[in-house]
């Protein structure tokens, strides 16, 4: 029975299977990215304003400060 779970999933995963073989991209980076920035908000609570989490997010992201442009 176990097999048969196993193959009728294949079966109906079939196209999204054959279609990562044709082109190999996944979106890892983009939910990685995203999970971090989850986190950091979560910690975030208490900071004052938008621009403090903002550097917060740069930082921990890219390892570089963000500055904020001056028009």
């Amino acid at each position: 029975p176990s097999f048969h779970e196993v193959a009728k999933t294949i079966e109906n995963w079939k196209d999204q299977i054959l279609q990562y073989f044709k082109t190999p991209y996944t979106n890892g980076r983009t939910e990685g990215t995203n999970r971090k920035i989850k986190n950091i908000k979560r910690r975030a609570y208490g900071y004052r304003n938008l621009d403090r989490f903002r550097t917060r997010v740069f930082l921990e992201c890219t390892g570089k400060t963000y500055k904020k442009q001056v028009s």
